[in-house]
């Protein structure tokens, strides 16, 4: 399964039928930047990531959403300079899937933007 094909089916609430191959990362962070900037001007407050983060956490319980650091690799895709280096990648991964998840479904994209946001992060 492509990167894509898995980042559509996990916005799109779908089972993904196989693991993303090789570079799915670099496809799945691309995608959270462009979602944190539809979602957030860079001067947003703090508490409204907070916010968005901690519902998310809430919807995907079960996944254990890390939400510290979700909130700075937010924080850093809209330009602020926070201390990311640390994160592990298992962690960056998953907010970046479960985030780019959850901010598509705040911004309500229809089939055809979630689509063309997807080509756009590829």
């Amino acid at each position: 399964m492509s990167a894509a094909a898995f980042l559509r089916a996990t916005a799109t609430n779908m089972p993904a039928s196989d693991p993303p191959g090789d570079g799915a990362e670099e496809v799945f962070a691309a995608a959270f930047r462009l979602a944190v900037g539809l979602r957030f001007k860079p001067d947003v407050p703090l508490a409204a990531i907070a916010a968005t983060v901690r519902s998310a956490a809430q919807r995907h319980t079960e996944l254990l959403l890390p939400v510290r650091e979700a909130e700075m690799l937010i924080r850093e895709a809209l330009g602020e300079s926070v201390p990311t280096a640390e994160i592990a990648t298992a962690d960056t991964v998953k907010v970046h899937v479960l985030m780019f998840a959850a901010l598509v479904e705040e911004l309500a994209l229809t089939d055809a933007e979630l689509d063309e946001l997807i080509a756009q992060a590829s």
